[in-house]
């Protein structure tokens, strides 16, 4: 049996400082109200449902979860996504951010399709009659656009 050394230096020191790393960033994903609270207040509306009471009667604005939903549905899909990454971040071809980053852009994608797809419960009559659309998330695309994520350190 031979061995074959490839590198001199030892680089296992730098690959478990990346892997510390890991528990240092926390991703987050949504519509951030310092960005847009326009938007960030339309998005919280449909997350969780409202009841506007007015003189004559009430208008309800059922829950469509686009969030937690997708966060339920995708949660074992992510995982594995970071499974595969691990593998460059042990090659030294990524760093710990990078893998966030790759996974922040995939949960982005998924909360978008999520939002685009959903169609119960329906909109009302009215609100298509008036929106031209029975797409109860999509309008003029603005929500679908600002579904973005961030990286953070802590």
């Amino acid at each position: 049996m031979s061995v074959r050394i490839i590198s001199s230096s030892n680089s296992i020191p730098q690959l478990i400082n990346e892997l510390k790393k890991l528990k240092k960033y926390e991703i987050h994903v949504g519509i951030f109200g310092s960005d847009d609270a326009e938007y960030a207040m339309i998005a919280s509306v449909h997350e969780f449902g409202i009841t506007i009471q007015k003189e004559k009667g009430s208008i309800v604005i059922p829950e469509r979860s686009f969030l937690r939903s997708t966060f339920d549905e995708k949660q074992n899909e992510w995982f594995k996504f970071v499974e595969k990454q691990m593998a460059h971040v042990l090659n030294r071809r990524i760093g710990a951010k990078t893998l966030c980053e790759r996974l922040g852009a995939k949960m982005v994608a998924d909360v978008q399709e999520k939002l685009t797809d959903l169609d119960t419960p329906p909109n009302a009559p009215a609100t298509i009659a008036k929106k031209g659309s029975s797409n109860p998330l999509i309008d003029s695309g603005g929500l679908r656009q600002r579904i973005t994520y961030k990286v953070v350190k802590h």
